[in-house]
């Protein structure tokens, strides 16, 4: 009994009720299958969680590339949304992403690895573009490593793109 106690109060410590585990973060994307040249994509997920939702990204990179890049995705009010970078025509055949959402107990959860076709309009059937001609002048791509540089990748349209490398050590 005194170990069911012991284990109750440090349940409360961390803030969950008795009997509660912390779960991580559910969530639920249908995967865009092509998107058009020098158009961003708005991609949703619906993220749910037994506590708060800390973070939802996108992470991408043009198939066959070492590193991701990512784009925070924003709460919407039904699901959370990030805009990817325009591809460069005849630059990028196939983008590959997946979606990753933290919580406040740092449970972490992510989709598949998906692929996304670079097709020209017309071939590639409901693209997912971007509407918002705000968002997609203030779309903001964050490195995964300091390998990747300084800069955007070339595979990307540069026109409301900002880039934020790694900062060094």
């Amino acid at each position: 009994m005194k170990v069911l106690a012991v284990a109750a109060a440090v349940g409360l410590a961390w803030g969950l009720a008795p009997g509660a585990s912390a779960e991580p973060p559910s969530v639920d994307h249908q995967p865009s299958p092509c998107m058009v040249p020098e158009k961003p994509a708005s991609l949703c997920a619906s993220i749910t969680d037994d506590g708060q939702v800390d973070a939802a990204r996108i992470y991408f990179r043009p198939a066959g590339e070492k590193f991701y890049s990512f784009v925070d995705m924003k709460f919407g009010g039904l699901n959370f949304c990030g805009t990817l970078p325009a591809p460069r025509a005849g630059k990028v055949q196939t983008i590959e992403y997946y979606v990753q959402a933290v919580d406040d107990k740092y449970e972490s959860q992510r989709t598949s690895t998906f692929n996304m076709n670079v097709q020209p309009e017309g071939v590639c059937e409901f693209p997912p573009v971007e509407k918002d001609a705000a968002r997609a002048a203030a779309i903001v791509v964050h490195a995964t490593n300091q390998k990747q540089g300084k800069r955007r990748p070339d595979e990307f349209v540069a026109a409301g793109v900002s880039f934020v490398p790694v900062a060094g050590r």
